[in-house]
C-alpha cells in the first residue's frame, strides 16, 4: 500500500536553499541595516523652532533695511543741490543823477541792523531797468522838493526782481526814527494794497536778506517788520508772513 501523501524531499530542500541564499544576499547588500536598526527621529523642540524663526526674521529685516538704505543713498545722489540765484543789484552810482551823493553814502559809518522794515512806495510798478531808473529818478526829484537829499530807503525791489541801492548798507533812514539805527528799510516798488507782489520780488528780497547777513550788515537773528505808509499793503504782508523772521506783533496788520 502506497502512502496517501508523498513528500518531495528534493524540492523542499531546494526551496530552503533558495530562501537561505536570498537572506544571505540581502544581508551582504545591506549590512548596516542589521548593525544600526532604524529608529524614529526625535520631535523638534519648540525652543529650536522659535530660535530659527527669529534668526530668519532678523536676516530678512537686515536685507530689507539694506535695500532701503541703498535706495535712499541713490536718491540723495540724484538730487541736485539748490541753485543760489545771485542778487540782481543795481548800485546807486548806476541809476542816480548825482554820483557825488553815492560817494558820500559809501563813506558813511557802517551799522549792523537787527531788523528789516518792508514798505510799499505807493507808486506804479516797473518791470525793466530803464523804466525803473526813470521812476526812481522822478521819485528822488520829488523827494528833493520836500527837503530830502535821498530816497528814504536802503534798497528798493522792482517787479522784475532787481534790487536798487538807495541809502545802501551804510546810510540810515529817517522814515521811521525809532528804527533809524537798527533797521534796513526795504521798499517794494508799487502799490500792494490789492495786488500781490511778483514771485521775483519776493525771491529777490530773500536774496537781499541773505546777502546782508553774509556781509554782516544784518544780524543773523533779524526780524522782518511790515509798516504802512499811505495805505496798508495787505497783499505784500500776506506774501511775507510765511517767512520765519516775520513779526506779526511789530507789524501794522
Amino acid at each position: 500500500m502506497q502512502p496517501l501523501i508523498s513528500v518531495d524531499h528534493e524540492s523542499r530542500q531546494n526551496s530552503y536553499r533558495a530562501s537561505d541564499d536570498r537572506d544571505r544576499r540581502l544581508s551582504e547588500e545591506t549590512p548596516l541595516l542589521h548593525r544600526f536598526p532604524q529608529t524614529n527621529p526625535a520631535p523638534r523642540s519648540t525652543s529650536t523652532t522659535i530660535i530659527v524663526s527669529l534668526l530668519l526674521i532678523i536676516l530678512t529685516s537686515g536685507v530689507v533695511i539694506g535695500v532701503y538704505l541703498l535706495i535712499l543713498q541713490n536718491n540723495a545722489e540724484n538730487v541736485l543741490p539748490p541753485v543760489e540765484i545771485p542778487l540782481q543789484l543795481v548800485s546807486r552810482r548806476q541809476w542816480a543823477n548825482n554820483s557825488k551823493s553815492a560817494q558820500l553814502l559809501q563813506s558813511s559809518p557802517v551799522f549792523k541792523a537787527t531788523s528789516v522794515i518792508v514798505v510799499q512806495t505807493d507808486t506804479r510798478q516797473c518791470f525793466n531797468t530803464r523804466a525803473c531808473v526813470e521812476l526812481l529818478q522822478n521819485m528822488e526829484m520829488a523827494a528833493s522838493t520836500n527837503g530830502m537829499k535821498y530816497l528814504p530807503y536802503n534798497f528798493l525791489v522792482s517787479s522784475n526782481g532787481q534790487t536798487y541801492e538807495a541809502l545802501g548798507w551804510h546810510g540810515t533812514s529817517s522814515m521811521f526814527p525809532e528804527y533809524s539805527k537798527s533797521a534796513l528799510i526795504l521798499g517794494f516798488i508799487g502799490n500792494y494794497t490789492e495786488t500781490p507782489p511778483t514771485r521775483g520780488q519776493i525771491d529777490e528780497a530773500i536774496n537781499l536778506f541773505s546777502e546782508s547777513v553774509s556781509h554782516q550788515y544784518l544780524h543773523p537773528h533779524y526780524v522782518i517788520i511790515g509798516k504802512k505808509t499811505k495805505t496798508t499793503p495787505k497783499q505784500l504782508f500776506a506774501s511775507l508772513m510765511d517767512l520765519p523772521q516775520w513779526s506779526t506783533e511789530l507789524s501794522d496788520m
